[in-house]
């Protein structure tokens, strides 16, 4: 297909392959576009993917694209997640690692460049159109760690010290050009717009069914932790809510990844092919200015077991803490002034309990092998079952398959129980 005969993609998508082609050196009319999907069932849940080979000659530039999903529902939804996820790409992550570049570290130094390049992200409110196009990190043999299995020790380690270096570049800009970071505050917590557009409170439905099935994986008997539980059930929207809040993180609140497990993590490996060398964050759609603990919390409580937890938790956030102290003295920082381990303990007792809230939703997700996967407009579109009396059910189809509820019920008990006795709930 010539550049010119684009009639098999939208035309938001043809334009901005367009514009990609001609900055990249391709010539306007000689190339040609090709294209096949881009993810396997159950990599992606809030788009679709399409992998574009841009070809002139004997030249070839592959490029993923991500698009907002053609299911209504879901697109709707969605739009939201693609306008933070574009103001991340275009100008918020550029805006640090301008800031980082600025600094000349010494080449041997480690860095936080652990972001896909973005060759264009555009999102259009108006006509409901959005296009992210990225470089394929397959190509550098980048792959996902399965997300049914918990993670081990050294993903986990890789990942808590690039969120070290990530969150210093907040530490560093906000105390050293504080006027230039001022638009990073304004990078508030997404998912709040979207609850405050709920008027039937599906969300909050469905997170009080989802607190009820927690409640379920522990003993009957367990009256202690299923107290605790119960006096979340009705109020995990504003839960979440208030470890989101970034006034409420100050003075520590930082620019985080937000939507840190497995699937938004890509590793490339050492010779072996089992120990991981290098890393990538991908989708930032839930990126957000909070609390440094809330990426944490995030991965450990959803992405680890119980059991890796129990020997590995703290050397899991002194890794982070270290990594993130010395990134912030080469920019020119100093931890103890503006992050002193006090504090970050004082964040965790605050914000610890996320790592609970957000395993009672994306737990069933996580410990749902690709194979069992429903589909997701369908269970999208049957997530709530209107009732006359208006007392509408929620019915959430991931994790109800017999193996995935095995994995479900220990990972999430397992999470209850570590949360209880760290003191976060």
């Amino acid at each position: 297909m010539s550049a010119n005969q684009n009639t098999a993609f939208p035309r938001c998508f043809s334009g901005a392959l367009k514009e990609v082609a001609r900055e990249q050196g391709f010539t306007e009319g000689l190339y040609r576009l090709e294209s096949e999907s881009g993810s396997k069932f159950g990599d992606g849940f809030a788009g679709d993917l399409v992998k574009v080979f841009i070809r002139e000659g004997d030249r070839e530039l592959v490029v993923l694209c991500k698009l907002l999903p053609e299911n209504e529902t879901r697109k709707q939804q969605g739009i939201s997640l693609f306008v933070r996820e574009t103001e991340a790409y275009m100008k918020i992550l550029p805006l640090l690692t301008k800031f980082q570049e600025e600094k000349a570290l010494a080449k041997h130094l480690p860095r936080f460049d652990n972001v896909p390049r973005c060759y264009y992200a555009k999102t259009t409110l108006d006509s409901m159109e959005s296009v992210v196009i990225m470089e394929d990190l397959r190509l550098q043999a980048y792959r996902m760690w399965d997300k049914a299995n918990p993670v081990d020790f050294e993903h986990a380690r890789l990942l808590m010290a690039t969120l070290g270096r990530l969150h210093a570049l907040s530490f560093a800009m906000k105390d050293q050009q504080p006027e230039e970071f001022a638009q990073c505050r304004e990078f508030t917590d997404p998912m709040t717009k979207m609850l405050a557009l709920d008027p039937k409170k599906t969300f909050q439905k469905m997170a009080a069914s989802m607190c009820r099935r927690a409640i379920d994986t522990l003993e009957k008997d367990d009256t202690y932790r299923r107290g605790k539980l119960e006096l979340l059930q009705d109020r995990c929207v504003q839960e979440i809510e208030a470890c989101v809040d970034a006034n409420a993180a100050e003075p520590y609140a930082v620019i985080g990844h937000g939507d840190c497990w497995s699937n938004n993590v890509m590793f490339q490996y050492a010779e072996d092919n089992q120990t991981p060398s290098k890393i990538k964050l991908i989708d930032w759609q839930l990126s957000r200015y909070g609390s440094p603990v809330l990426d944490l919390v995030y991965f450990i409580f959803n992405c680890t077991d119980e059991e890796m937890r129990s020997h590995s938790y703290q050397r899991l956030l002194s890794i982070y803490y270290h990594s993130l102290s010395e990134h912030l003295h080469n920019l020119g920082g100093d931890v103890e002034r503006q992050f002193p381990r006090s504090a970050f303990r004082e964040q965790l007792k605050k914000f610890g309990r996320y790592g609970l809230l957000i395993a009672m939703l994306i737990l069933p997700m996580i410990c749902t092998p690709n194979d069992e996967l429903p589909d997701t407009n369908k269970a999208m579109e049957g997530l709530v079952k209107e009732n006359p009396d208006g007392d509408d059910e929620v019915h959430f189809e991931y994790g109800t398959t017999e193996k995935a509820a095995i994995r479900y019920q220990k990972r999430m008990s397992g999470c209850i129980r570590d949360m209880v006795r760290l003191g976060y709930i």
